[in-house]
């Protein structure tokens, strides 16, 4: 084992020099059974090269295996009973536990090895085992595995807990694309399934009546023709919407207010056949750079929902205003306003606050999801508020 290397290195060169080991039984033990003579008595005395320890012990056998000198740290029992004297495991360190005289277990590592001693030395040793005490490197490795377990467990449960945190955060988005992507394929399937249904009973009808002419049954191909309309402006929206999907290409220019004032010429004729009242402020000077074509139609989308979603005579106005950086446009009606609760949701693809309303005025919830998609890629925001005495204000704001 690792953990026993350097011990049993330490065993290994004790057990190359006998006279040591013999030395070493000494200490402590003058039985007179021992029998050792050289040309002086042993008096303690070890090698050089060798260095001992408190944690060792040495007890010595005659050629029979009986035991010279009892150990005062282990019980005359216990060795007998536990370190039985056997020659098969000659010069092969082992590891055992016996119980000490205080009453504790200990752990030593042990080898038994043959007595070698020179010719002049008379003595009745035969064999020699030494027991070194491991407690303390036992003890160390079991706090260690201990620790080591512990750490393992504890970053596991990190990583663990971490890897399902780290799997949610991953998913989520992945999550709301899925969502996203069903409800759109959901809304457009249900949008598109109203007009299909009205055109299919219109025709119907018009098979119902075979001999009828065509101004007889004007009604039915009137409303036909309104559906196909609708089924149109929804499918070009829908194609728009993918389209911004993909990404946005912004293509910035240098515009000034000349280029709102056309356009807002255009929808005073507008307002005009669609009995409303039309007004509008430029307040720019010098050029700014926009996106032309992506913010006329952002203008043109809330230009639009001002109109349907207001009655006749009521006051549109557009207010477009140049602050240091920052360009401002609102667009103020006097609508039926919106609830503080579908304020949060409008610009959502196909939400409409009063469906049966917005279906009736033609509306699809497309417009304003398509208008925040084209603010956002040029950089801006765009926020909804209530007009005063009643209405909606949408305030869009853009660095240029």
């Amino acid at each position: 084992m690792g953990i026993y290397k350097t011990t049993d290195e330490k065993i290994d060169r004790l057990t190359n020099d006998h006279i040591s080991l013999v030395s070493l039984a000494y200490r402590g033990n003058t039985d007179s059974s021992i029998q050792y003579q050289q040309n002086d008595t042993p008096d303690g005395g070890l090698s050089e090269t060798v260095q001992v320890s408190p944690n060792q012990t040495v007890i010595l056998y005659d050629k029979n295996g009986t035991v010279l000198n009892p150990s005062s740290d282990i019980p005359s029992a216990t060795i007998a009973a536990d370190l039985k004297f056997t020659t098969k495991n000659i010069s092969k360190i082992e590891t055992v536990s016996i119980r000490a005289n205080s009453g504790e277990t200990l752990l030593y590592r042990t080898i038994i090895v043959k007595a070698n001693f020179d010719k002049h030395i008379k003595t009745n040793i035969g064999y020699i085992r030494l027991l070194v005490n491991v407690n303390q490197l036992s003890e160390s490795l079991s706090r260690s595995q201990v620790i080591i377990i512990t750490t393992m467990v504890s970053f596991w449960l990190i990583s663990l807990f971490a890897s399902i945190y780290l799997s949610n955060w991953y998913q989520r988005p992945i999550i709301d694309a899925y969502e996203k992507q069903k409800n759109f394929v959901e809304n457009a399937s249900h949008e598109l399934r109203t007009p299909l249904a009205i055109l299919q009973n219109r025709l119907e009808l018009l098979f119902q009546r075979p001999t009828a002419t065509i101004i007889d049954e004007s009604e039915n191909i009137s409303q036909s023709l309104t559906e196909v309309r609708n089924m149109r402006i929804l499918t070009s929206n829908l194609l728009n919407l993918a389209k911004r999907d993909g990404g946005l290409k912004v293509e910035f220019s240098e515009v000034d207010a000349s280029y709102f004032e056309k356009i807002f010429k255009n929808y005073e004729l507008l307002a005009e056949n669609s009995q409303r009242h039309f007004s509008s402020t430029v307040t720019v000077k010098g050029p700014i750079k926009i996106d032309e074509s992506l913010i006329r139609q952002v203008l043109t989308i809330l230009f639009d929902n001002a109109i349907k979603y207001s009655e006749p005579n009521s006051k549109i106005k557009i207010q477009v205003d140049k602050q240091g950086q920052m360009l401002t446009i609102k667009t103020l009606d006097e609508g039926f306003g919106i609830a503080d609760a579908d304020k949060r949701k409008i610009f959502d693809r196909f939400y409409r606050v009063d469906k049966a309303r917005t279906r009736q005025k033609g509306g699809f919830g497309l417009g304003l999801s398509l208008a925040k998609q084209i603010i956002d890629a040029c950089g801006g925001r765009i926020e909804v508020q209530d007009n005063q005495p009643q209405g909606t204000v949408f305030i869009i704001k853009l660095k240029v």
